[in-house]
């Protein structure tokens, strides 16, 4: 064969090949509706400082939301959200805080494990150990 008839034959194969990864990529991804187009009135604003770039390319906190629960202490509310095309696992941890900023030790402050499907959210939330906090920080991590 000559370089001539093997050039279109390597087109086609290369491009059979990237529609079906494109194709199969999709699998298991997720879609979502969601009635709530605005911020809700409890969502607080946010920084976040990224030191591992990747892990901020698909996962990301989406919305922060922080409101007194039933029993008067505060509760969190945390959207991470999952742009990338397969399941990813991450770990987090949440700090409350006091109004000086001070953390607050709790048995409830450690490192947690939570998997968001591709395209999927999850929700985290978290309860205030006590009356004192004011407020938290929380830390993403990718899964080893």
């Amino acid at each position: 064969m000559t370089r001539r008839s093997i050039a279109p034959r390597l087109a086609v194969l290369l491009a059979a090949s990237t529609a079906a990864s494109l194709l199969l990529g999709g699998c298991g991804t997720v879609n979502t509706t969601s009635t709530r187009e605005a911020p809700s009135t409890d969502s607080v604003p946010a920084r976040t400082r990224v030191n591992d770039l990747f892990t901020e390319i698909f996962l990301h906190v989406r919305d922060v939301r922080m409101f007194p629960a039933k029993s008067g202490v505060m509760q969190a509310q945390i959207d991470v959200a999952n742009d990338g095309f397969e399941t990813r696992g991450f770990s987090y941890l949440i700090t409350w805080l006091d109004a000086r900023g001070n953390s607050i030790e709790s048995p409830m402050s450690t490192w947690k494990t939570a998997r968001v499907a591709a395209g999927g959210s999850i929700t985290i939330s978290s309860v205030a150990p006590g009356p004192e906090a004011t407020d938290f920080s929380i830390q993403v991590r990718r899964a080893s």
